[in-house]
């Protein structure tokens, strides 16, 4: 018998024993050794049938501790089902289409179907969702929260079933939880260094939803950034509540000459209201936003952006719960973080007043 019809004869085996319920969810397998005993095998034939077993979710392998039969593995117990829970502020944005799409192709690749809820910025809707979800025998969720420290509730909801998920985007620092999501203090200090070298100094950076960790770390790399360029004292360099005739007064002042925005929707919105108050873009003021939201390139004035990959983020989130579903990974703070690049289109130039 060759050494592929050997492992095939050992997987086949233990896969039936695992289907007929023989051996039960979370049993803990034979070793290596004691199989090739049973088996008549080499330990390399063991370890490529106990590998391909759990690279398709049949069983989890632990560092020593052994190898067990996952939970959900059985037809009876496993939906080959994942849930995508969206919180979301605008159904139509196209960036939570981009997730959904690369969801959707990654669980395709695994056999795996993806189901979509979409819940307003309600946490109590959120719950609701989330329960519903769970009489359906999911095997995982991927989670696009509103506010990640606001939902540990209804995280909890998951965690009691013994459930694996992954957060998207946000997540909450004191909650450990697998997450996917971009390099957004990278992404940062590309905008900023991008106004360093037009000339710029008097550099604002505008906020959203400074309670989200993402934004946190976008202004973290703007000052890191500005400190680098020895532009130290930013302590006031924060906007969060804009006054529309102070920032006006600002920027004629050239107090500001350039503005990096948390997230493409803000920047628009500035885009568009400064330019009705008079004030020419970049010309007077320079703007970059964060994202590469559909409108930043469509916009009449073309908004210079960081790029993030949501079709990346969608595959990476999951790609990690299928991990954590077939036992790769385990201790709930593994993060899978997707590269930026920045976009130069027309809303920033050099500093004339430089």
């Amino acid at each position: 018998m060759s050494k592929n019809l050997k492992y095939l004869v050992v997987k086949q085996s233990i896969l039936e024993q695992i289907q007929s319920g023989t051996l039960m969810p979370n049993d803990k397998l034979p070793s290596e050794e004691e199989y090739s005993a049973a088996f008549n095998v080499s330990g390399i034939t063991i370890r490529k049938a106990l590998s391909e077993l759990a690279n398709e979710g049949y069983i989890r392998r632990t560092k020593r501790k052994g190898t067990f039969v996952n939970g959900n593995v059985t037809e009876e117990s496993s939906s080959r089902l994942l849930a995508l829970v969206l919180s979301a502020e605008d159904y139509f944005d196209i960036s939570y289409m981009k997730i959904i799409k690369g969801a959707q192709s990654m669980a395709a690749e695994y056999n795996y179907s993806l189901i979509v809820e979409w819940s307003s910025n309600n946490l109590t809707q959120e719950a609701e969702t989330i329960k519903k979800i769970l009489d359906r025998n999911i095997d995982g969720f991927i989670i696009y929260p509103y506010d990640p420290v606001k939902s540990n509730n209804n995280y909890l909801l998951i965690e009691q079933k013994n459930i694996p998920y992954v957060l998207v985007d946000r997540y909450n620092v004191n909650h450990p939880s697998y997450f996917a999501g971009c390099c957004n203090y990278d992404g940062a200090v590309l905008a900023t260094k991008e106004l360093l070298k037009l000339n710029h100094t008097n550099i604002k950076f505008v906020g959203y939803h400074f309670f989200l960790n993402s934004e946190q770390e976008r202004y973290d790399g703007y000052c890191s950034a500005m400190r680098q360029a020895g532009l130290v004292d930013i302590q006031n360099e924060f906007l969060s509540s804009i006054d529309y005739e102070l920032l006006k007064k600002q920027i004629f002042n050239h107090d500001i000459t350039a503005l990096i925005c948390s997230n493409d929707r803000i920047a628009i919105k500035l885009m568009k209201k400064l330019t009705e108050m008079g004030i020419r873009i970049p010309q007077d003021v320079s703007i970059i936003g964060f994202d590469d939201w559909d409108s930043a390139q469509n916009d009449a004035i073309g908004l210079t952006t960081v790029r993030q990959n949501f079709n990346e983020i969608g595959a990476n989130a999951t790609y990690l719960l299928l991990s954590a579903i077939q036992g790769k990974i385990q201790g709930k703070n593994t993060k899978l973080l997707s590269g930026v690049s920045l976009v130069i289109r027309n809303s920033i130039c050099n500093n004339p007043y430089a």
